[in-house]
């Protein structure tokens, strides 16, 4: 045994022999190089539900503050079971690679030969292929435990590039939800047509906001026959078509 398997512990073994005023430093360092992590993960969060709160008219300040301590509850109790920490970036990175593709090919808005933009059920098929590409790989290299227990990763590896399962787990997963994302979109469209752009869930602000985005066609009718009805007047300002003209007989 060459002890590798102690290797990220290096760090700490260079600090053990300094002064104690280091590790206060190095404990001060550390405590806010992961909280700055933590607050923009936790901002990002709540950055997604802020236009909605803003639509329905609650108060944003305290909806994102309840918002934060509610989430920060489940990471405290789990915190408090010590779990490994390169396990639990492992599990991030993993469920991140379920749905990366998906997520940011919904930047594409045009269509690039087969390459159709990414519908809503495409990229939302994608995730879940991503999600059961998981479930299978753990299956065929035979994980222990029940059949989501591979997202744990425990397979020996401690990095994504440590341990060939792990590694290819790292590339299959993402490829099969980008091909995945494709194929659902395309055949999304092929199935139901212009209404596959059309949002699967919708409630009663975003209709609203779609409304302002994309005016009727009432108001631009209304006013294209209002244009008319003005061209109609002549220059004393009568309608030419208010009655015919009445024919004139001679005497």
């Amino acid at each position: 045994d060459n002890f590798e398997k102690f290797a990220v512990l290096a760090f700490f073994d260079l600090l053990s022999p300094l002064n104690e005023g280091w590790h206060i430093v190095t404990l001060i360092l550390v405590t806010a190089l992961a909280a700055s992590s933590v607050d923009s993960l936790q901002n990002g969060l709540a950055s997604v539900f802020a236009r909605d709160i803003l639509k329905v008219g609650w108060n944003p300040t305290w909806v994102t503050r309840i918002f934060i301590v509610a989430i920060n509850i489940p990471a405290i109790w789990m915190a408090s079971d010590k779990y490994d920490v390169i396990s639990l970036f492992l599990v991030a990175d993993l469920v991140c690679a379920t749905s990366v593709f998906p997520v940011f090919l919904g930047l594409q808005t045009k269509d690039w030969g087969i390459f159709k933009a990414p519908t809503e059920l495409g990229a939302f098929m994608g995730c879940i292929f991503g999600i059961v590409t998981v479930l299978v790989t753990g299956v065929i290299v035979g994980a222990d435990g029940n059949i989501f227990e591979y997202f744990w990763l425990r397979n020996g590896g401690i990095c994504a590039l440590c341990g060939n399962e792990t590694l290819i787990t790292f590339i299959v997963t993402p490829s099969v939800s980008f091909i995945a994302t494709y194929v659902c979109s395309y055949l999304d469209l092929l199935v139901r047509g212009d209404r596959a752009r059309r949002p699967l869930l919708s409630v009663g602000f975003d209709k609203e906001d779609a409304e302002t985005e994309h005016p009727g066609s009432d108001e631009g009718s209304s006013n294209e026959e209002v244009g008319a009805d003005e061209g109609n007047l002549n220059e004393g300002g009568k309608s030419e078509h208010l009655a015919p003209e009445q024919p004139v007989y001679d005497a």
